[in-house]
C-alpha cells in the first residue's frame, strides 16, 4: 500500500492519480487519516497496489484455515493474472481437499469473495494443496478424450456434470485439436457445465451445421458423463416432483330427455292389462 497525503481526501487522490498516472475509477484506496480542524485540515490515504490482492488473499485464507484448526504453508504465484495459492501439508490435506473437492472449492469461493469485497473487483482466484489439482487435471483431460470418442462414434452429444472454471478450461483445451469435436459451456452458476458435440466436416473442411446447433442448445435428454464412467446410456427422467403428462378426455354433458307424454308412467308389469 503507497501513502498519499493533502489537506483534504480529495487533494490526497488527486496526487495519487498524478503519480500512479491511472484513470480515477481504478483507483482503489482506503481513508487512512482525516482530520477537519478549523484550524489545520489534513488527510492521508492508502492506495492498493496488485500485490496488496495477493498479500491479503493468503492471510485470509491462512485466518481461515487456522479457525478450522487446519495447519498447511501458503506460497504466491501469480500466474496470467491469476492468483495461485499453493499449499503444502502432511496432516491436514485430505481435510482440506474434501470429498470430490468441495472443502477446497468452497474454501477457493470464500478467498474470492473476500477480495471482492476488500478491493472492490473481481480477481481469479486458484488454491491448490499437495499438487492435487494437477493430479485432477490429467484425469480430466483423460476423460474428456474417453467421451470424445464415444461421441465422435455415436455422434450424440455428451453432457458433462458442473465442473469450476479452472476445470472447465482443461475440457476445452483437451479437445481443441479435434475437428470433429466441439466443446460448449453452458447454464449458470454452479451447474455451468460441458457438453461434447460432434461436428460434420464438409469435404472442403469446413464443419457443417447441426441442427443441435441451429437451435443454439443440446439436446434435453442428452447423456451425462462424470469422473467415474466416461458415458453412460441415454435416460428420460422427469424433474423432480413432476407427473407424467395425462391426457385431457373431455367429456360432453349429456341433455336429460323430457317425456312429454300426457299419460303417466306405469310398471311394465301392467303395460299388458287392459
Amino acid at each position: 500500500m503507497k501513502e498519499f497525503e493533502g489537506k483534504t481526501v480529495d487533494e490526497a487522490v488527486k496526487k495519487a492519480l498524478e503519480e500512479l498516472k491511472v484513470p480515477a475509477e481504478s483507483l482503489k484506496y482506503d481513508v487512512l487519516v482525516e482530520q477537519k480542524g478549523l484550524f489545520k485540515k489534513y488527510a492521508k490515504i492508502g492506495v492498493y497496489e496488485a500485490s496488496d490482492a495477493n498479500d491479503y488473499a493468503a492471510k485470509y485464507l491462512e485466518s481461515i484455515l487456522a479457525a478450522l484448526d487446519l495447519k498447511a504453508t501458503i506460497q504466491i504465484n501469480v500466474i496470467d493474472d491469476i492468483i495461485h495459492l499453493d499449499m503444502t501439508s502432511d496432516a491436514d490435506a485430505s481435510r482440506i481437499i474434501g470429498r470430490g473437492g468441495e472443502t477446497l472449492r468452497a474454501l477457493n469461493e470464500l478467498v474470492r469473495a473476500a477480495i471482492f469485497n476488500k478491493f472492490g473487483e473481481h480477481y481469479r482466484i486458484l488454491l491448490n494443496i499437495n499438487n492435487y489439482k494437477d493430479q485432477k487435471y490429467d484425469k480430466l483431460a483423460a476423460m474428456a478424450q474417453r467421451v470424445a470418442n464415444t461421441v465422435r462414434r455415436t455422434k450424440i452429444t455428451a453432457e458433462l456434470q458442473p465442473m469450476t472454471s479452472d476445470e472447465r478450461r482443461v475440457i476445452h483445451n483437451a479437445l481443441s485439436n479435434d475437428p470433429h469435436i466441439k466443446t460448449l459451456s453452458i447454464g449458470a452458476g454452479k451447474d455451468r457445465h460441458i457438453t461434447i458435440q460432434y461436428v460434420d466436416i464438409a469435404p472442403d473442411g469446413t464443419p457443417v451445421q447441426t441442427n443441435s446447433e441451429e437451435k443454439d442448445n443440446v439436446e434435453e435428454n442428452a447423456p451425462k458423463a462424470d469422473l467415474e464412467a466416461a458415458f453412460e446410456q441415454k435416460e428420460e427422467e422427469l424433474p423432480q416432483g413432476a407427473e407424467e403428462p395425462k391426457e385431457e378426455v373431455k367429456e360432453e354433458p349429456v341433455e336429460e330427455k323430457k317425456d312429454d307424454s300426457p299419460f303417466e308412467k306405469t310398471e311394465s308389469s301392467e303395460s299388458g292389462k287392459l
